[in-house]
């Protein structure tokens, strides 16, 4: 799932008809295509859709009071009774899938802190293969091809997601993450660029 990091993520709600299911924007009279009336009452189904993806997740809303999350639709929640506006609910089924997404997504990135290991011993062996063999760089060469991939994933999630200011517990922990997957890159980009200084040294 790594869609989002090249298309960003543009997130939009949507009631779906109960006749037609087809996908209505909220606050939208009655179903475009069969006229059946478009309610916001429990039983209504929302979507939260990826505009851009063409993905659609089940959206929740987190209780502005107890925080714990219920479904889109319900006007009070059912462990504290805190009144739930449509506005807020909306707005925070949004918030919660994109915290869904960003999570998703880091979760898929944090494979490359295992490739890292791979990575290190590669570097360490094409580079005493160009002492023993070549003298010179000549393997070593083909290293960025191994260090760029992961390094600029890792910055493109932080493009995308990196700033958002709504971001729940387990939003912080990805972030917190992928800031030590981008260290860890970042110092096997640099230990391989003073490598390769060695040679003109």
């Amino acid at each position: 799932m790594l869609g989002p990091l090249f298309k960003g993520i543009k997130l939009a709600p949507f009631i779906e008809c109960s006749h037609c299911h087809a996908l209505s924007t909220p606050g939208t009279p009655e179903c475009k295509l069969c006229n059946t009336k478009l309610g916001s009452t429990g039983d209504s189904k929302f979507h939260v859709v990826a505009v851009n993806l063409g993905a659609r997740y089940t959206p929740f809303v987190e209780c502005p009071n107890c925080k714990k999350l219920a479904k889109v639709g319900i006007k009070r929640c059912r462990e504290c009774y805190e009144e739930i506006p449509e506005a807020y609910a909306l707005s925070s089924a949004v918030t919660v899938v994109f915290n869904t997404v960003a999570c998703d997504v880091a979760n898929n990135l944090a494979v490359f802190d295992k490739f890292a290991v791979f990575a290190v011993l590669l570097g360490i062996s094409l580079y005493y293969l160009d002492i023993t063999s070549y003298g010179s760089p000549a393997i070593s060469y083909l290293m960025p091809l191994v260090i760029v991939q992961p390094l600029l994933l890792v910055i493109l999630w932080f493009y995308r997601f990196g700033n958002f200011p709504l971001g729940d517990a387990e939003y912080l922990t990805a972030k917190r993450r992928m800031r030590r997957t981008l260290t860890l890159w970042l110092a096997i980009s640099a230990a391989y660029i003073i490598a390769m200084g060695i040679w003109w040294v």
